[in-house]
């Protein structure tokens, strides 16, 4: 088992693990039964301590899991919904849609930048901080929008709303990671990348209701009055994960070995300050524990502010480092790509189908998203609970092994779909088509966005599981940079080529980024094994904090 387990074993590749035990160990003594579970070996191996969030009653993950996705479905709301009433915010403010149009590409920079310079917070103040400082910056970005007169304002609200959804991007997945096991992601993953997608298609939806009936204004000032609901919730009800699995460092893998230390007394049970006593009888942590808005850091050199400032700095380098990791290049593109399409068709949709010959309304557009919440569901579906079992079967046909490629035979039907979905769309508004045309169209490419946004996270998290945030990170950014390329080259793109022939480009360009899997499925592994020695030693350094 060391060549899965231990990263510095010379045969080690990160994404590459064991999944099955070779039969199912049914020993008398609890902590086989935690480290085995109907022959799949659980990963990370969780400790006996009772505050190991691994450990975790089913009540607390349920309830630590709803908010998580709650802060995602909102923060997506809110950075896609500022947007959709242009006509509102145009005939009040004067703001023109050109602006509107590029404050939207800040918002890509100001999410780009957020995630990254929030990573080393988690390590330092802990994970709750990260998305209580999301919250509150969704609070006053609502405001500012609300109170927005001038492209100014526009440019600034965009910054802060960026900020709230830069606790989404990656410190949320981060926060899944630390209470399931690694054959459980795909499903919460699937659940994460549901809350967001949806996020994505109501946000919109319910802005251009309130904008309709009122103004945009009642926009922001809902979105302020919800983040303010969404902070209590967070302090009051949203528990550290973080854990000091240091402590634990000595307990080695081998049940009978731990087993057979404690019985032959080289362990004593009641030296419970003791790594291989496994925490058995570690005390729970107190309220204020669990619920404290910011940890400490445990280096009491993080505690002085040089310190801090120090290893924040120190901590930032690190996703800096893994942005060259080809899962991590891959990852961030697939979900870029993602990103510029939902641009192009929502800079189609505001250009186009308010003149003739459609003459649709505010509402009528806004129950465009409808078809794209039903082909994000699908998506989700598909490429998570799916990929899960899918793994499973693979392993037992490749001797309990997993390759964490094995999700990537998936991306292939992904872009498939989503090229058909685009040319739907394209041909579909260009020549007047029925409208239940491109509304299948709209269905098709939001098939592509979940899916293929929910294997590219996956991919890298199974891939580096010790870098988890830094490589969701890189994701974040690669992913938010493509995305304000493509919000500043989309109109002058649909205006010189026009709508037929940019959405075939669109298609084609789909079609080679999701098929590029079959290079990543065939070289992935040996791609994987020359990122091993950059990843021991960035894990090193991450380990100390």
């Amino acid at each position: 088992m060391e060549k899965y387990t231990d990263r510095y074993h010379p045969q080690f590749i990160p994404g590459t693990y064991s999944i099955y035990s070779s039969a199912v160990i049914r020993h008398q003594h609890h902590m086989a039964i935690k480290r085995y579970r109907y022959g799949v070996i659980l990963q990370p191996q969780p400790t006996n301590s009772r505050n190991d969030p691994l450990n975790w009653s089913k009540r607390r993950k349920t309830l630590h899991s709803l908010i998580l996705l709650l802060v995602t479905a909102f923060t997506a709301a809110l950075s896609n919904d500022a947007s959709a009433p242009t006509d509102s915010i145009n005939a009040i403010t004067g703001i023109s849609y050109d602006l509107l149009n590029d404050s939207a590409g800040v918002l890509f920079v100001s999410i780009a930048v957020s995630t990254w310079l929030y990573s080393p917070f988690d390590y330092l103040l802990g994970r709750k901080s990260v998305i209580l400082f999301g919250a509150i910056f969704a609070f006053f970005s609502s405001i500012w929008y609300a109170l927005m007169n001038d492209g100014g304002d526009s440019y600034g609200s965009q910054v802060l709303t960026g900020f709230s959804f830069g606790c989404a991007d990656a410190h949320v997945q981060l926060c899944f990671a630390s209470i399931f096991f690694r054959h459980q992601l795909g499903a919460i993953i699937t659940i994460y990348n549901l809350a967001y997608s949806l996020g994505t298609y109501l946000g919109p939806l319910c802005a251009n209701f309130i904008s309709f009936d009122r103004t945009f204004r009642w926009v922001g000032w809902s979105g302020a009055i919800a983040s303010g609901v969404l902070i209590l919730i967070v302090l009051f009800l949203f528990e550290e994960n973080s854990f000091d699995y240091a402590k634990y460092s000595h307990r080695v893998d081998d049940l009978t070995l731990n087993l057979g230390f404690v019985q032959n007394g080289v362990i004593s049970n009641e030296e419970s300050d003791d790594a291989l006593t496994q925490g058995y009888f570690d005390k729970p942590f107190s309220y204020l524990e669990r619920y404290k808005p910011f940890r400490l850091p445990k280096d009491p050199q993080c505690r002085t502010l040089l310190g801090f400032v120090k290893h924040y700095f120190q901590l930032l380098l690190i996703p800096v480092r893994c942005i060259v990791f080809p899962p991590v290049i891959y990852a961030g593109c697939i979900c870029g790509l993602q990103n510029a399409i939902l641009t192009f068709y929502l800079t189609t949709e505001d250009t186009m189908l308010y003149s003739d010959p459609f003459n649709y309304s505010s509402a009528q557009v806004a129950l465009m998203n409808i078809p794209c919440i039903i082909g994000s569901v699908i998506g989700c579906l598909y490429a998570g609970s799916m990929t899960d079992y899918f793994i499973l079967w693979m392993a037992r046909k490749n001797s309990g092994i997993v390759e964490s490629e094995f999700r990537l035979y998936f991306a292939f039907l992904s872009g498939t779909v989503g090229a058909v979905g685009l040319l739907m769309f394209g041909f579909g508004i260009s020549r007047n088509m029925d409208w239940r045309v491109f509304y299948i169209g709209l269905a098709f490419i939001s098939y592509m966005f979940s899916s293929s946004t929910n294997l590219a996270m996956l991919y890298v998290m199974d891939t580096y599981r010790e870098l988890t945030l830094e490589v969701l990170v890189c994701v974040a950014f690669i992913n938010n940079i493509i995305g304000c390329i493509f919000t500043f080259a989309c109109s002058p793109w649909l205006q010189s080529s026009g709508t037929e022939n940019t959405y075939i480009a669109l298609a084609v360009i789909s079609l080679g980024v999701m098929h590029s899997s079959g290079g990543f499925i065939y070289f992935g592994k040996r791609w994987r094994k020359r990122t091993h020695a950059a990843y021991v030693r960035l894990a090193e350094i991450k380990a100390d904090y």
